[in-house]
């Protein structure tokens, strides 16, 4: 009975709740606890992309075509990309967090991992393909791709300075499984109406200490032979990143707070790395069409497009790296007041910026309101603009005996293309759930 009482309560809660939050994130929030708590199996989704499958695919006739297709005119295809069309996605998963209020402050131990991984495409990629523009060479040095797995283990430390100020800091060892990367520092593309000409000077790095990418009879990368054993492999990098956090109260009502996030990177060993330098020579593929939205249709012209990359710049295989990436940076800011007349009732405002060494900066402003009745539930709603346009977010927890369930969701207008989840318009999707219990 009790099972199913928290798993019905767990369904109906929407949001991240203040108390969830101070752990999670600004660790000078923590300094406002007075009892340990321990956490299980949180579960966070993030996916930010500044264009949609929208922009790609238009009706032509009774089929359905990409906007390389004849039919399509020019410039209601590239008046919806962006100068750089970006594509991010982060999963974060927490193993297990435990908190305790010592002395003079509050400490706080987290373990989980997280996933990485993201594309940016340069709008003139497609400007090419479509017109076949003969103002060339162009510079494509932002196309990049990424992916990473890490473990993090860290520990957090929060002190009140008097009644109106709260410092925080987490510490953070990062553990590196698995990560690919591709750095380009020259790509210039010049074209003819007969093919592609490309100058570039790039590196393509893969870890993982248990299986090696093997090179073919010329000393080329083959992406399809692989040799040992394991799928992730042992640890192949290190690294170290720090939170700060400040909380201040200055007056009665009302609440400053701030916090950086994730300051610092991990120095990967690259055992599988591949250099591509000089020019190259291909036709494109202006003949793209998708005669059905469906799994096969979609996954085959993807393919298609990647196979043909890949035959022409083949990456010549090196010696292992060592090289150090920043991992994603964020800065938050969040000021509220609790209305005099009902104190449970708070107007606020915040800001967020991340920056990222490999995709398009994220940034959004919004303004909300949020209830909080202590011991009970919480629930806030908020709404504003941001670099995907439109966000908005539902978020607030429940408490159920010495539990506190909460999750959030955030943005998710637009919907994906049937059978691939990819997003058909920009947006900045967000997802929480976890559960807390308090010692």
């Amino acid at each position: 009975m009790r099972k199913t009482a928290l798993l019905t309560i767990a369904a109906l809660v929407l949001g991240t709740g203040a108390w969830a939050q101070g752990i999670t994130d600004n660790p000078a929030e923590n300094a406002s606890l007075d009892t340990g708590f321990l956490r299980i199996g949180e579960f966070q989704n993030t996916v930010r992309n500044n264009v949609g499958a929208s922009s790609f695919l238009f009706p032509s006739g009774d089929k359905l075509v990409t906007g390389l297709h004849s039919s399509v005119p020019a410039d209601d295809f590239l008046g919806g990309l962006k100068p750089v069309n970006s594509y991010y996605s982060q999963i974060n998963y927490n193993l297990l967090s435990y908190g305790w209020k010592g002395v003079s402050g509050y400490h706080s131990v987290d373990i989980g991992a997280r996933i990485n991984y993201g594309l940016s495409v340069p709008e003139e990629v497609f400007r090419i393909l479509k017109t076949g523009t003969a103002q060339s060479p162009y510079d494509l040095a932002s196309l990049k791709a990424f992916g990473n797995l890490y473990g993090e283990i860290a520990y957090s430390y929060a002190m009140p300075l008097g009644d109106n100020l709260s410092l925080g800091a987490r510490v953070k060892l990062l553990a590196g499984l698995n990560s690919v990367d591709m750095v380009v520092r020259k790509l210039e593309l010049t074209t003819t109406e007969e093919q592609y000409n490309l100058d570039i000077d790039a590196d393509i790095d893969l870890t993982n200490r248990n299986k090696k990418l093997d090179a073919d009879g010329e000393g080329y990368l083959d992406y399809t032979s692989f040799s040992g054993k394991g799928k992730l492999g042992s640890p192949t990098g290190a690294g170290l990143a720090l939170d700060l956090g400040v909380v201040w109260k200055p007056f009665n009502g009302f609440t400053l707070s701030a916090s950086a996030l994730d300051l610092g990177g991990i120095l990967w060993y690259y055992g599988n790395a591949g250099k591509s330098s000089g020019t190259y020579t291909f036709e494109g593929l202006k003949d793209l069409t998708v005669d059905e939205m469906d799994q096969d249709a979609i996954l085959s012209k993807i393919r298609a497009a990647g196979e043909e990359l890949l035959s022409v710049v083949k990456p010549k295989a090196v010696e292992g790296l060592w090289k150090v990436k920043a991992i994603p940076f964020s800065a938050k800011m969040k000021a509220s007041y609790a209305l005099p007349f009902l104190d449970m009732l708070s107007v606020y405002c915040s800001g967020l910026y991340t920056g990222y060494s490999f995709c398009v900066p994220y940034w959004e402003a919004r303004g909300g309101l949020s209830f909080d009745y202590p011991g009970i539930a919480r629930l806030e709603l908020s709404a504003g603009s941001g670099t995907c346009g439109f966000v908005y977010g539902i978020n607030g927890s429940m408490d159920f005996l010495r539990f506190k369930l909460y999750a959030c969701f955030e943005n998710g207008v637009g919907g994906v293309v049937p059978y691939e989840d990819i997003p058909l318009k920009a947006n900045n999707k967000l997802f929480t759930i976890g559960v807390t219990y308090k010692l």
